[in-house]
């Protein structure tokens, strides 16, 4: 070998390296030789890739963007193009390369070719890749841990409860938030980083120390509430803390959150509050009632006293309220509870049980003249007239009293038993007190046979119609009979209406009732052949129902009677309760042909309005001023109110009670369209009734 030949030298040469692949390319890019380190690092020998474009050493994508021809223009242009990226191997196999093209020319400046040199870094790149990757990893989670730092900081800035993180050994704050600022610190005072003793107030260190010292290595704390005068004034506090290990092993720590409940607790009085005591007059309600009855039932089996029980009831209370509206008949009761609050003593609990009813326990009653003299100071306590809105209303109260047994008693028979009492005020003439007596209780047993006879009754077929004739001035005829329904009990006999018709009120069989009188007054008015009306009583009650109407047009329609020969009776008290509702009934019941009288007028809350508001038929007069007629100058001048009233009205008028003929002929004087009494006949029933008038009438 000549080694003095410098070009066969460096031929050798590059040939030799095999870390580099070093080749020539032509002026169009074709491979014109090709070294061992390009075998090695391309796959391909000399024979396979000579007079082949170096094209086939990039992939498909770069050799679609015309990478190799713009690389070897770069060579061309500048000198050299020098890069990095990923190339192809002969079997198909990518590798990372560093590349270098220079640019070829002979001494004249022609370009005669290009020199490419080739290296794999792959190894190198991917383990550059790695520490970018762990260099971007770890930005990440630092950003990561940034954000999620700012996050905490900022939920526990915005934790409603106050957040107080405090070192263990030096009493140092190490965290507060927004609230804890808020609630403990001194003005303008940041707390993190001072002592607890220099930057609280004493009454706020106090409670942090107290907290703090219930923080066991073991155990969660919490502490009942707290009232702490703090930054913001006095306020109930509730803690909870929790000790802990600082992360950087330094040292103990202690989180102390502390919840603002003044409100809550406030809340919560007030919910308790409410559900023992009545809404409107602030008085304790049932439930407190009865606790109060039991507590003061057990102190008096300790201490060998009475208790005693007042039920109050106001008298005709209800048809102010319905007639004046609730607004009075509120005003009304709270003025009442003072009235009578003022009356009782301490330790006496006054309650208001619902609606117009009130009740009274009467704890350390040592005879039963205690007792009544409470209820009569409350009585009394009443009976000034209330003022109201220019308005003056007088009521009155009827007391039932009860008073314990050394035997004992339980709340519920105090209770019944004071109740008892009350129902017998109120049936001797109401604005009254009455003891509980034993046979009150035997006269309650009785009300409720009567009501289960009576249930009985209505099935058994016990109960028929009575007529009483009603007679018309103009032709000296029987016109009509009014229905009053009888009981005949199988073992009682005769049960007087008065006995069983408030009982039927009371536990609603009146609609029951009401329907068997009016189908019987039909189905037996249906029968007469000389076209006489029939009166039938409703009560207050049967308004109430909404079956009212379609139960008379049924009645109606099953009997084959007229519409214009059933005429119904009112009592003014229909038109108190619920005056706007009861007068669509009326309208509605008008509307179905029949007659509508109004019956006891002038007894009660009278008022012109009644019939503006309605088109009576008949007004009926209350035979209460027919029998003063002869004695009374005042029953004569309601008489002839009415009877006047109802002639501009073009109303009819009904007597009742008449039983003289001097009464009989003094109401025909005054106008008096129509007469009812025992001077022309009493009830009888359907077979039995006066067709026809033994006397003319005068």
């Amino acid at each position: 070998m000549n080694i003095q030949n410098p070009d066969l030298m460096y031929r050798l040469l590059v040939q030799g390296v095999v870390d580099y692949a070093i080749y020539m390319l032509t002026p169009a890019g074709v491979v014109s030789s090709w070294n061992a380190g390009a075998q090695r690092a391309k796959g391909y020998t000399a024979g396979e890739i000579v007079g082949r474009h170096y094209a086939c050493f990039y992939g498909a994508e770069d050799r679609d963007a015309g990478l190799p021809d713009t690389n070897l223009e770069i060579a061309t242009r500048t000198g050299r193009f020098e890069d990095q990226g990923w190339r192809v191997r002969k079997d198909g196999s990518a590798f990372w390369a560093h590349v270098v093209i220079d640019a070829i020319r002979g001494d004249d400046g022609v370009l005669v070719g290009f020199a490419k040199i080739t290296r794999d870094i792959t190894e190198r790149y991917q383990q550059q890749r790695k520490l970018v990757e762990a260099k971007e990893l770890a930005e990440a989670y630092s950003r990561q841990m940034a954000s999620l730092s700012d996050f905490l900081d900022s939920v526990i800035a915005n934790i409603p409860a106050s957040v107080l993180v405090l070192d263990v050994a030096s009493r140092t704050i190490l965290l507060a938030n927004q609230q804890a600022q808020r609630l403990f610190a001194q003005a303008y005072v940041d707390l993190k980083g001072l002592p607890v003793g220099d930057c609280l107030s004493p009454s706020v260190a106090e409670y942090v120390e107290r907290q703090t010292a219930h923080a066991a290595p073991t155990r969660v704390g919490l502490d009942d509430a707290m009232l702490v005068e703090t930054s913001v004034g006095p306020r109930s506090l509730r803690s909870r803390t929790v000790p802990g290990k600082q992360p950087n092993g330094e040292g103990e720590y202690v989180l102390i959150i502390t919840e603002d409940v003044t409100d809550e607790l406030a809340a919560y009085a007030q919910i308790h509050h409410m559900a023992q005591h009545d809404g409107l007059t602030n008085l304790p309600n049932r439930n407190l009632f009865n606790e109060r009855l039991n507590d003061a039932l057990a102190s008096s089996a300790e201490d060998g006293s009475g208790v005693g029980i007042l039920c109050l009831d106001l008298d005709n209370f209800k048809n102010i309220n319905d007639a004046y509206g609730h607004g009075f008949g509120d005003k009304i009761l709270l003025m009442l509870a003072s009235r009578l609050r003022k009356c009782l003593r301490d330790q006496d609990t006054l309650a208001r049980l619902g609606g117009d009813e009130f009740a009274v326990v009467l704890p350390r009653v040592k005879r039963l003249e205690e007792a009544q003299q409470a209820a009569q100071r409350l009585i009394e306590a009443v009976a000034p007239a209330f003022s109201i809105d220019g308005h003056s209303f007088a009521v009155g109260i009827s007391v039932g009293i009860a008073l314990s047994t050394p035997a004992g008693n339980t709340a519920e028979q105090l209770l019944q038993h004071s109740d008892m009492a009350l129902y017998e005020a109120k049936r001797n003439g109401r604005n009254r007190h009455e003891v509980f007596r034993p046979e009150m209780e035997a006269a309650a047993r009785v009300r409720r046979q009567i009501e289960i006879d009576l249930r009985r009754a209505l099935h058994r077929g016990e109960l028929q119609m009575h007529y009483q004739p009603i007679v018309e001035k103009a032709g000296n005829r029987i016109s009509g009979y009014e229905a009053l329904i009888r009981w005949r009990h199988p073992e009682r006999g005769s049960i007087p209406p008065i006995d069983f018709i408030p009982i039927a009120e009371e536990t609603g069989l009146i609609h029951e009732l009401g329907a068997r009188a009016l189908n019987l007054a039909c189905q037996e008015a249906a029968t007469w052949t000389n076209g006489e009306t029939i009166a039938v009583n409703l009560s207050p009650v049967q308004f109430k129902s909404s079956e009212l109407v379609s139960m008379v047009a049924l009645a109606l329609a099953d009997s084959g009677l007229a519409a214009e020969r059933l005429e119904l009776e009112i009592t003014e008290s229909v038109l108190l309760d619920n005056s706007d509702g009861n007068i669509r009934t009326l309208k509605a019941l008008k509307k179905l042909g029949v007659r509508i009288s109004l019956d006891d007028f002038g007894t009660g809350y009278s008022s012109l309005s009644y019939l503006r508001s309605f088109p009576f038929d008949k007004i009926k007069i209350d035979k209460s001023f027919v029998q003063e007629i002869g004695q009374s100058r005042e029953a004569m001048a309601i008489i002839r109110a009415i009877t006047g009233l109802s002639s501009s009205l073009l109303i009819e008028t009904t007597a009742e009670g008449v039983e003289t003929e001097e009464q009989l002929r003094r109401l025909m004087e005054e106008g008096c369209s129509h007469f009812q009494g025992y001077l022309f006949g009493r009830p009888e029933a359907a077979e039995n009734r006066m067709q026809q008038l033994d006397w003319p009438v005068v």
